[in-house]
């Protein structure tokens, strides 16, 4: 896997995550909105759902980071 692959799927893994908290957002607003009969299960999978979404964007976020220190110290040693 080159670094090139590394860097597009974490930065795919990034907008995907913030595209699952996007819709969890709206899911939490429309919950938080409805009726007193509306099921509250939409709301806690939407909650714990964006803390799951968190951990992986900052894991995919440490990836990119570590990406980035590497290439740096390549560049230094080459230079």
């Amino acid at each position: 896997m080159s670094i090139h692959s590394v860097n597009q799927t974490a930065l795919q893994g990034v907008q995907h995550g913030f595209e699952r908290l996007n819709a969890n957002t709206q899911t939490i607003n429309q919950t938080l909105n409805s009726t007193p009969q509306a099921p509250e299960s939409s709301l806690e999978t939407a909650l714990i759902d964006n803390r799951m979404t968190q951990t992986e964007i900052e894991a995919l976020l440490k990836t990119l980071k570590t990406e980035d220190q590497l290439l740096g110290r390549l560049l230094d040693l080459h230079v």
